[in-house]
């Protein structure tokens, strides 16, 4: 015994060495630090700035006034030669320019001219310069006629030279190897002797630093933003598993493990553009049938939460590492549009937006900082963390349903959601992923009978994107038909529901009335798109509509009559299953399970579909699966179904095939599949008080309320 401390901190003190020899590796290796701006790189070293725009002369972008450039890990020894690369061209009417360029604290006067000019500043050597040059441009502005942004100046790159090699490596990326190194011995203190654990840490240091040396641009930003991510992580997991009890680890052995890190691979793939073309497609379904593989053998398995949240943090950690390496984050149009929306409603207090009042709030808080970069990285943290709670409110209901009398498939739901990479392109550009948490922490606060926590959840999440206040709706109508046995439960979900909705739409609606209605009436008027179900309908009746449409997202203009044909049978669609929330005696499951259904309905058979919803869809039939405690050979059947469907769903947006309508179809049949076959399997479901009574009994259950 007296040796496993001296060994700790032999291990330790190699970690240490390791790391300053790692990073002094690769502060002489690299190449000195580079802000190519308007490139997709860029995100990690420029703030401030327009959207990125290209000329014969390269990449650039124009800055709003006030722009920032940030050259990470140059490393100690001498003095830095600093380029900037702008140019300010205006019209004759404009004003001359006047540029300020703050550097070292020291403040420098330029009078940029129309063509592109390089502008070279000498920068004293010191902490922190090593880790971070920081160069500010302001500027005067100016608007053109036919733009509504306020432009300084052009930027195209800025450079950091040492005069003389680096003697020492940045204090901060040092320290952000050890980190990771550390959380490295953190995670494989369950599964590995601890030779290995510092084998797999002297790996990571190793790894990270031959990526910093050989992309410095794309990796040295990032480095002490990951290491605080992965510290973070191992700590809070390592407080969860003293927390839990003790139970079989989940090696990196295991089927579901090697699937999540083969999906991630092969999405890396296709996000750097090796995979494109017709080979989209067979990587496409390699990921749908690892994930097939990995969940089927979770089916039947007891697998703690941490072990799911583990693998559903390091698929999108990884996913994140892609996008960051490629360049390609923030690369899906809709970042910029919910950026410019957010800094809208911080300038004007509502702007006419087609999406709910509520979607506002998220967005103006990522935006406060100013930054499209900043915006661009933070929005797939955000969903990261909703995902993480997704991951945990399915595993919560089929735990709770596992504790009643369901069987050993609690985990498997839960563990199709962790390490599914056919989600991915919507992770990182969309913001579905949020308000869908909301309505599984408002399904999962109802199973707990949390009731006004379970009504202020499904209100926020309405007010953010409509679907959760179907499923609230479908829980009211359950709780009123209990009201004799509950006689209070629906009064504290009426009023968390409530409280919800006002505090996140009355600010919005006093502001002006009209712009508050507008998401509604914008959207009680679109067409039909080429991405629903009914455009697969009216291809039956007339093909040449396929002729006709440019691209599937494309709107398609149809008669009232078939309008009106949609909108019937999608209404008829709900009543079925607002009707059977209200069978007696109240199911307890089958009610759950009917009301995250209701969204899922909801979104497949609505006119104007994206293959976004599918992030809703999937976790609406997980939850539903969980809820009825679907036996062995049905969530098998399911997960196989939802594989498909988000396979064939990737085919239609962002990697459209010409035969997307086939895709389209496929998509369809497989998710309507699913769902009847939930909706079956919900009548089967036992009753609200029986389940809640078995609840109460069980006193090991405690901790989850």
């Amino acid at each position: 015994m007296r040796d496993v401390p001296r060994f700790t901190w032999f291990s330790l003190l190699i970690i240490a060495l390791a790391a300053l020899l790692v990073a002094m590796g690769a502060t002489v290796v690299a190449a000195p630090p580079l802000c190519d701006i308007g490139a997709g790189e860029d995100v990690g070293c420029a703030r401030g700035f327009e959207t990125r725009e290209g000329d014969g002369y390269g990449s650039f972008r124009w800055t709003d006034g006030h722009a920032g450039v940030t050259l990470a890990a140059a490393g100690y020894g001498g003095l830095y030669i600093v380029d900037v690369v702008m140019a300010a061209p205006r019209p004759p009417y404009a004003p001359s320019p006047s540029v300020t360029l703050l550097i070292a604290g020291v403040s420098v006067e330029v009078a940029p001219a129309d063509a592109t000019r390089r502008y070279r500043f000498l920068h004293p050597p010191g902490f922190p310069s090593g880790d971070a040059i920081r160069l500010t441009i302001q500027s005067d502005t100016w608007k053109p006629a036919d733009d509504r942004r306020n432009l300084g100046v052009l930027v195209y790159l800025a450079r950091a030279r040492p005069l003389g090699a680096p003697a020492l490596p940045s204090v901060q990326h040092t320290l952000a190897l050890l980190a990771i190194g550390l959380a490295a011995v953190r995670v494989g203190r369950r599964v590995a002797h601890p030779a290995r654990q510092t084998a797999i840490s002297l790996t990571m240091i190793g790894v990270c630093g031959a990526l910093w040396g050989w992309l410095p641009t794309q990796i040295a930003p990032f480095l002490p933003i990951y290491a605080l991510l992965l510290g973070s992580a191992a700590l809070l997991f390592a407080r969860a598993e003293r927390r839990a009890p003790p139970q079989q680890p989940v090696t990196w052995r295991e089927p579901a493990w090697l699937a999540a890190l083969g999906g991630v691979a092969l999405d890396a793939l296709v996000v750097a553009g090796i995979a494109r073309g017709a080979w989209v497609v067979p990587v496409i379904g390699a990921q749908a049938a690892l994930v097939v593989w990995g969940t089927w053998s979770a089916v039947g398995r007891l697998w703690s939460l941490t072990d799911l949240l583990r693998i559903a943090l390091a698929v999108r950690l990884l996913a994140l590492a892609s996008r960051l390496l490629s360049g390609e984050i923030g690369s899906d149009p809709d970042v910029e549009l919910f950026y410019n929306y957010g800094r809208a409603t911080l300038e004007l207090g509502l702007p006419i937006v087609e999406y709910p009042s509520g979607a506002l709030i998220p967005w103006a808080l990522l935006a406060l900082p100013g930054s499209r970069e900043l915006f661009a990285l933070a929005l797939p943290l955000v969903n990261t963390a909703a995902d993480l709670v997704i991951v945990w409110a399915i595993w919560q209901i089929g735990a709770q349903r596992r504790a009643t009398e369901a069987g050993d498939n609690a985990a498997a739901p839960a563990c199709f959601y962790a390490l599914s990479p056919l989600l991915l392109p919507f992770w990182h550009g969309k913001y579905d992923a949020l308000p869908t948490a909301l309505l599984a922490l408002g399904l999962v606060a109802f199973a707990h009978r949390r009731m006004g926590w379970s009504g202020g959840a499904l209100g926020i999440g309405g007010a953010l994107k409509w679907t959760p206040w179907l499923a609230a709706f479908a829980l009211a109508l359950g709780l009123e038909r209990a009201r004799s046995r509950h006689p209070f439960a629906l009064l504290a979900f009426a009023a968390g529901g409530f409280i919800a909705v006002a505090a996140t739409s009355i600010p919005f609606a006093l502001i002006d009335w009209r712009r508050f209605l507008a998401p509604y009436t914008l959207q009680g008027g679109r067409a039909i798109t080429g991405e629903s179900l009914w455009f697969l309908a009216l291809l039956i009746s007339t093909p040449e509509h396929r002729l006709r449409l440019p691209a599937p997202w494309g709107a398609v203009e149809t008669g009232q009559w078939f309008l009106g044909v949609a909108v019937a049978v999608q209404g008829a669609m709900l009543a079925g299953l607002m009707l059977s929330a209200l069978r007696s005696p109240l199911p307890a499951w089958r009610l759950i399970a009917l009301a995250a259904l209701m969204p899922a309905a909801f979104l497949l058979l609505n006119r104007v579909f994206s293959p976004q919803y599918m992030v809703t869809i999937t976790v609406a039939a997980l939850i539903a699966s969980a809820a009825v405690g679907a036996p062995p050979h049905a969530i098998r059947r399911i997960i196989l179904l939802l594989a498909i469907a988000q396979a064939a769903n990737l085919l239609v947006w962002p990697n459209t095939v010409s035969w997307w309508t086939l895709a389209s179809a496929i998509m369809f049949v497989t998710t309507l599949s699913a769902l009847g076959l939930l909706v079956l399997m919900a009548h089967d479901a036992p009753s609200l008080a029986s389940c809640f009574h078995r609840y109460r009994k069980r006193p090991d259950l405690e901790h989850h309320r």
